[in-house]
């Protein structure tokens, strides 16, 4: 390869920066929710990094490109079918450690309504994600409770 001309980005890459865009975040903020400094982050989704003038092929390490992942909400799956069932592999320990279900141990469409969430989820600042855990444990979100309907009912009679 000519020391000028740039590597092709690998599809890990390719993958994490549609996702970065589907997910409407910037490099820089995807790049602090997975705790990787913004130049590295740039390297790994280009797929090089300059060295000497020199354009240098990049790969990341499995547990970098997980971090990547779990930061746009690329799922496990997509990571596998990109060529590095390694990195998949340590988006599923990463889920674990943070107590989230394998969503590949429930059936069909359950599922994948649980990885969707996930991704959603990930996808989300620290405080965002925070937020909306909090509301699953007072309960259902945007679900009205008997005692609110009853409230609702009595206004509008009164």
């Amino acid at each position: 390869m000519d020391a000028q001309q740039k590597p092709t980005p690998p599809p890990e890459a390719v993958l994490i920066k549609e996702a970065l865009k589907k997910a409407r975040i910037s490099g820089r903020e995807a790049a602090r929710r997975s705790d990787v400094s913004n130049t590295r982050w740039r390297q790994i989704i280009s797929g090089y990094q300059t060295v000497s003038g020199s354009h240098v092929p990049v790969r990341a390490p499995a547990e970098t490109v997980a971090r990547m992942a779990q930061a746009t909400g690329v799922t496990a799956d997509q990571l596998r079918s990109a060529g590095r069932p390694d990195a998949a592999d340590a988006l599923v320990e990463l889920a674990e450690l943070a107590g989230t279900p394998n969503p590949s141990s429930l059936g069909g469409a359950e599922g994948v309504q649980v990885e969707a969430i996930a991704s959603l989820l990930a996808s989300l600042s620290p405080e965002g994600r925070e937020h909306v855990l909090r509301r699953f444990q007072d309960g259902m979100p945007g679900a009205a409770s008997p005692a609110d309907t009853s409230d609702i009912r009595h206004r509008r009679a009164g």
